[in-house]
This record gives C-alpha cells, structure tokens and sequence, in this order.
C-alpha cells in the first residue's frame, strides 16, 4: 500500500505535502511571497496570488524558507517555471542549486 502522504503519480520523484513558506524573484526588481503546497527532489507548487506576469520557462530566484531557522538552513537556488495555474500557483523545476540547499531539501522531502 502506498504512503497516504505522498501524491500517486507518474512523476519519476514522488511529491511529498508540505506548508513552507517561499520567496520567488524575477530578477532584482519584483520579490513575491507564497506557500509551497508540495515539494520533491526535482520540483515544487507553489501558492501564489501574484499580479505579475508569470509564464512557461521563466527563470525565477527562489527561496524556500526553514520551519526553525535555528535549526535548519533555507534551500535557495535557481528554478523554471513548468506550469501556471491562474488564481492558484506555479509549478517550479529546479535548475540550480548548491550542495547545502541539495542537502536541506533532501531533508525536507525525507521527514
């Protein structure tokens, strides 16, 4: 029987549910704020009710902020957008990230 906590699907990296919050950028002008709804090794959905235009394959900033700071460390790094749900989110691929976010996020998939 599968874990009830992680999403049945035909992605290759299983999407584990999760309420972080999380910091998109699109270059150094326009930071927004949302929740990340699930999470994976590869990707994230993200929350989000921006006004700013979002589409397919735009490059964003993004940070992932830790539930205790003083415990753990944000995963942060580079990421495309895959899909855009109007009203509701983005769904994100990363594309860069250092050894300490690939380390941190690791963690956060594997609670």
């Amino acid at each position: 029987m599968a874990n009830p906590g992680f999403y049945n699907n035909q992605r290759q990296n299983q999407r584990v549910p999760v309420n972080l919050t999380a910091k998109i950028s699109f270059g150094s002008q326009v930071t927004l704020t949302g929740r990340i709804r699930d999470l994976s090794l590869k990707s994230a959905f993200i929350l989000i009710k921006g006004a700013v235009h979002m589409q397919l394959n735009d490059e964003i900033a993004f940070t992932i902020e830790p539930l205790e700071a003083a415990q753990q460390s944000a995963v942060s790094g580079l990421a495309r957008i895959s899909r855009v749900s109007a009203g509701e989110g983005i769904a994100i691929y990363f594309v860069r990230l250092d050894e300490a976010s690939t380390s941190q996020l690791r963690k956060l998939v594997e609670c």
